[in-house]
């Protein structure tokens, strides 16, 4: 039986066929997370090091050729996906996004909407604000547990912090569907880097598991520096429920908190091509109209959008043909349902409208906050 705390870290293994076919990770999650956790739930993504044993018969999505494979399968698989960023945006986001999906489905089922979900990964960026400790226990000096899928042994770096806790073992992940993982690629023969320059924009009220998803995914493509446009308050006045949109500083500041979390610094020491350490500059700034910077700024390579709102990324490379500024790759996130049972209507849906209808969204949050205030 798992007992109900506060706050609960899930271990899970991050394989290449887990990579492909997440579906027994989110089952485990609908199944624990209403028993185990009434504030937070983050789940940890690790690399067993049975993988070194090549027991896998699927290949990692596009990694260096220039390393050889024995070496290569003993690296945590987050690291590998990030030697080629653009070529595995796509498997990447689309993994992500059903794991948020489950946590989102999870929580809203145990009727839990304001509870804090998070997803890392073994390999992530570490540094000031971005240490393990302050990735998994985001809430100091209260209870936590540590769930343990089929007794993932826990990251030798991290004993210290997550072997004192009171721990429960899960069951084993069902086998991955063959169809499913039967058509991986083969790795390109050099790696593409992430660009350098990628920008994004929201509100991020109430930042929810579809925010994380745009930001992580954002954050996954960007190479030196990331750009978030945060709406401005004067944007929002006419919000359903407006009077329960967070201002503008609470917004940015729990932006600028979870992408610290996953590596980024504002610091501008971190200046473009000069950044050894790995760290991705970040540069949060409000916005006042649909484009922010991304009508004018020419150093902006990529922008990320959710699905929703493609027509606006769209929007954006019409503006910037029109002052003679480079066209921006534009990469697309999956849209998370608001509900249980609806994230089947977003499958193959492409009308932006119903899209909206059905999506996890912070006007969802504003009315059950005032139903339950």
């Amino acid at each position: 039986m798992i007992p109900l705390r506060d706050h609960s870290i899930l271990l899970a293994p991050f394989t290449p066929e887990i990579l492909l076919d997440p579906s027994g990770v989110v089952s485990t999650l609908l199944d624990v997370l209403p028993k185990s956790s009434l504030k937070s739930f983050t789940v940890l993504f690790t690399t067993p090091d049975p993988s070194c044993s090549h027991t896998s018969s699927t290949s990692i999505p596009h990694t260096s050729s220039n390393t050889s494979s024995s070496s290569r399968s003993c690296d945590q698989l987050y690291t590998l996906l990030q030697e080629s960023p653009t070529s595995n945006f796509a498997v990447f986001q689309s993994f992500l996004g059903k794991i948020y999906a489950g946590l989102a489905t999870a929580q809203l089922s145990a009727g839990r909407v304001l509870m804090d979900v998070e997803i890392h990964f073994d390999g992530e960026s570490e540094g000031e604000g971005a240490s393990f400790n302050e990735k998994l226990f985001r809430y100091p000096g209260e209870e936590y547990q540590l769930l343990l899928i089929d007794k993932v042994p826990i990251p030798t770096h991290l004993l210290d912090i997550l072997s004192p806790l009171p721990q429960t073992a899960l069951p084993p992940l069902p086998p991955p569907n063959p169809s499913t993982i039967s058509g991986s690629s083969d790795p390109p023969p050099s790696p593409s880097p992430g660009h350098s320059v990628v920008a994004l924009g929201g509100t991020f009220d109430h930042l929810h598991a579809a925010h994380k998803l745009l930001l992580q995914s954002s954050h996954f493509l960007a190479q030196d520096k990331i750009i978030v446009g945060v709406m401005s308050d004067s944007l929002l006045s006419s919000k359903k429920h407006s009077e329960l949109v967070e201002p503008f500083s609470k917004r940015l500041s729990e932006v600028k908190a979870f992408l610290r979390r996953l590596g980024s610094s504002s610091s501008s020491a971190l200046g473009l091509n000069s950044n050894p350490s790995g760290k991705v500059e970040l540069d949060i700034i409000e916005i006042t109209d649909a484009y922010g910077p991304t009508k004018y700024d020419p150093n902006i390579q990529a922008l990320v959008v959710s699905k929703e709102t493609l027509s606006g990324g769209q929007a954006v490379n019409i503006a910037r043909k029109e002052a003679n500024l480079n066209q921006l790759e534009i990469y697309v996130v999956d849209v998370i349902a608001d509900q249980s049972g609806a994230g089947a209507e977003l499958v193959g849906e492409s009308d932006e409208g119903r899209l909206k209808e059905l999506k996890l969204g912070s006007t969802g949050i504003r009315r059950w906050i005032s139903e339950h205030q």
